[in-house]
C-alpha cells in the first residue's frame, strides 16, 4: 500500500463517516417533529419517508459510519465503537409511528447528552493520537 492510498484512507474514510454520522443525527432529530412539520407544510426526511423509516435510516448511517472508521484504522479505529452507541440509542424508536413520533424527543435529549460524552472521548483520542500515545 502506498503512502498516498494510506493517507487517503486515513483522511477520506473518517470524513465520509462524519458526513454519515451528521446525516443520521439530523434525520433522527427530525423524527420528533413529524406531526407539527407536516401540519406547517415543512419538509424533512422524516416527513417524506416517515418516522419509522427515518429511524432505521439513522441507525444504518451510524452503523456505516462506525464501519468506515474501523476500516480507516489508526485513531479512527479507536473512535469507531462510539458510533455504535448512537445506533443503539435510536433502537427504542425502531418501530415508531407518526402518532408516537413526538416521543422520539426523549431520544433526542439522550442524543444531546451522548454528544457531551462522545465528544469528550473523541477529543481524548485525538489528543492521544497527536501525542503518539495510541498504537496504530
Amino acid at each position: 500500500m502506498t503512502s498516498v492510498s494510506l493517507a487517503t484512507r486515513e483522511v477520506a474514510l473518517p470524513l465520509v463517516a462524519f458526513f454519515l454520522w451528521s446525516m443520521a443525527s439530523q434525520a433522527f432529530g427530525a423524527v420528533q417533529d413529524v406531526v407539527p412539520d407536516r401540519q406547517a407544510g415543512l419538509r424533512s426526511v422524516a416527513t417524506q419517508i416517515g418516522p419509522r423509516a427515518t429511524v432505521r435510516l439513522a441507525a444504518a448511517g451510524y452503523l456505516l459510519a462506525s464501519l468506515l472508521l474501523l476500516l480507516a484504522g489508526g485513531a479512527a479505529g479507536w473512535v469507531a465503537p462510539l458510533c455504535l452507541v448512537y445506533a443503539l440509542s435510536v433502537l427504542p424508536w425502531w418501530g415508531v409511528t407518526v402518532e408516537k413520533s413526538a416521543e422520539a424527543h426523549a431520544g433526542w435529549v439522550r442524543f444531546l447528552w451522548l454528544n457531551y460524552l462522545v465528544g469528550f472521548l473523541v477529543t481524548m483520542v485525538v489528543i492521544a493520537a497527536v501525542n503518539g500515545v495510541l498504537p496504530t
